[in-house]
């Protein structure tokens, strides 16, 4: 695949990537556009003979894709539990929800557990997106010293402190100006070859 292709590949999925954050159809964008800036990335690491911007670009991708797992086997051991605690040992069984005692239910000794499910696949959540983020600028990082564009850098480092900042949820609007500046920079890298 030539330059201009790859670049191309990384407005279009940048731009997916940004427009990503609106509501119903954003998760499909989203997906779309990391699929595109992905091959984009995989041609320009190919173009400078630098494999190192792909492989850290998946290795974003697997650690993002590990925490989101753990996360969502986290929640759901930890509902089943609080679920158990109920009485309810069998979901689709209907009539065991309508014995539930709710006096018994509102209990902190029954919600403690489940919250602190919730909490700890928070953490491991944000660990991994944190080192998932690390990956993403070394790789922003590698591709600014190729292209000669500074604005992958900073990128790399506008989506590496987003990442730290989602536990206060200011990340997420870092994260979505890193995008910005991810098309801007694909924009900007003008092909030689």
């Amino acid at each position: 695949m030539d330059m201009k292709t790859s670049r191309i590949l990384g407005i279009i999925g940048a731009l997916f990537m940004v427009i990503g954050f609106l509501p119903t159809i954003g998760g499909i964008l989203m997906l779309i556009g990391l699929i595109f800036v992905i091959i984009a990335i995989k041609g320009y690491g190919d173009f400078y003979k630098d494999n190192s911007i792909f492989n850290n670009t998946i290795y974003t991708i697997v650690f993002e894709i590990i925490g989101v797992v753990v996360f969502v086997g986290v929640f759901i051991y930890g509902a089943f539990e609080f679920l158990s605690s109920l009485g309810i040992e069998n979901i689709y069984e209907l009539s065991s929800w309508t014995q539930i005692d709710w006096q018994n239910a509102i209990d902190i000794n029954n919600i403690l557990p489940f919250v602190g499910a919730i909490v700890l696949g928070l953490v491991i959540l944000f660990a991994f997106t944190v080192i998932a983020s690390l990956y993403f600028k070394k790789a922003m990082n590698t591709l600014s010293e190729k292209t000669e564009i500074k604005l992958f850098h900073t990128t790399g480092t506008v989506f590496f402190i987003g990442a730290i900042l989602t536990i206060i949820f200011i990340g997420f609007i870092l994260i979505w100006v890193a995008f910005i500046l991810l098309l801007i920079s694909f924009y900007e890298s003008k092909p030689t070859g």
